[in-house]
């Protein structure tokens, strides 16, 4: 057995223990709110854009189920979704008891698609959280984001929405919880005293994920966070070469400044499988999105047989993506939520078609050759 070097023994000396900050949050904030609790009030957010916007029923679905006696406000921040769409989400909307839509406009379009270029993205309605605080009433003093249309609720959410933030902008999980954290102030500097190139590549994939959050509103208005902040650090990254999504850029922007929470609130299934029940299942990674991929039972049983004669962790359905066997209930609970709601008749035709498709391709290799780190100067 080769001999561990001092950095590869803590490493699995980390993933080996638990997070104790976010358990003792997490187990403190479901004592405070039980089971038996009284009906509360929350307050949810999303961004959109692109031609799926009618997905987010079933994330709209799961959360209106998941909270049966509480009452939900959800705010929608876009840019440019078409009249027929916001109409067809308002009369979904209509049909939950609980649930009431505020459809929130956002007018710097220039601005986000300025970020969406400089970060090489092709959607600058992920960027929108960033001005919340902005558009939402000034008495809102936090709000709960979950990501629109890879996300399924099935729990509650009202420990997560109201724990304490300890003085920093949001809370939420790490982006990748089984490696030490990365604490560090603003990656990008004026002033010449510049991180490593290996480090910033890092923190410009984002220190934390941001599926699933909860935003200080209060915090980010009193310190006057605006949207210029972020323009600055995406040109700065753009000079450096790095791309960026949302996190990401608030991670070169703010550095960790953010709250741990527990992994059970944005549940990342494919990447690190955990023993808890989760209360948002999150489908990131390099996976299918849900609504991409409807498998029958005799296709789930086709990769079955196939990681049992191959042995093999995962099935690579094509360069980008693979699945699990243990990914499959979490696509079928997806799906059950989605036979609900009224979109399910478009895309589960599209969706079965795919699936047959992809896995009629010849197998491509499970382990790809790794790409060399290129150099940000």
């Amino acid at each position: 057995m080769p001999t561990l070097t001092p950095r590869q023994l803590a490493r699995i000396a980390y993933r080996r223990l638990p997070a104790l900050g976010p358990i003792a949050m997490d187990a403190l904030q479901r004592r405070r709110h039980s089971e038996r609790r009284e009906p509360a009030h929350l307050n949810v957010m999303t961004s959109l854009g692109g031609n799926d916007a009618d997905v987010l029923q079933v994330m709209l679905l799961s959360l209106s189920q998941a909270h049966p006696g509480d009452q939900i406000d959800f705010w929608l921040f876009h840019l440019s979704l078409s009249q027929d769409k916001l109409d067809g989400l308002a009369t979904f909307c209509d049909g939950l008891p609980n649930l009431t839509l505020h459809v929130i406009t956002v007018q710097e379009r220039k601005d986000f698609a300025t970020l969406s270029q400089l970060g090489n993205r092709p959607f600058g309605a992920r960027f929108l959280w960033y001005i919340a605080h902005e558009y939402l009433p000034a008495t809102m003093q936090r709000i709960l984001y979950i990501d629109p249309l890879d996300t399924l609720v099935s729990g509650d959410l009202l420990p997560f929405a109201t724990q304490p933030l300890l003085g920093h902008y949001i809370a939420a999980c790490r982006e990748s919880p089984t490696t030490p954290p990365i604490l560090c102030k603003p990656a990008l500097r004026t002033d010449g005293r510049a991180l490593p190139d290996a480090k910033v590549l890092r923190i410009s994939k984002g220190v934390f994920n941001s599926g699933v959050m909860v935003i200080d509103l209060a915090r980010r208005r009193r310190d006057k966070i605006g949207i210029d902040a972020y323009l600055q650090t995406g040109r700065l990254a753009q000079e450096r070469g790095l791309g960026f999504g949302d996190q990401g850029l608030y991670s070169l922007t703010h550095g960790s400044n953010y709250l741990r929470a527990h992994d059970r609130y944005n549940y990342r299934f494919h990447d690190f499988p955990r023993d808890f029940d989760p209360v948002v299942v999150h489908y990131a990674g390099r996976i299918a999105k849900p609504f991409h991929l409807k498998l029958s039972e005799d296709q789930e049983q086709q990769i079955l047989d196939h990681l049992a004669q191959t042995g093999d962790r995962a099935l690579r359905l094509n360069p980008h993506q693979t699945i699990k066997a243990g990914d499959m209930p979490f696509y079928r609970r997806w799906w059950q939520v989605c036979a609900q709601t009224p979109v399910h008749d478009r895309i589960a035709p599209i969706a079965a078609e795919y699936a047959t498709h992809v896995l009629a391709q010849p197998r491509l290799p499970l382990f790809q050759p790794p790409q060399p780190m290129r150099s940000l100067a």
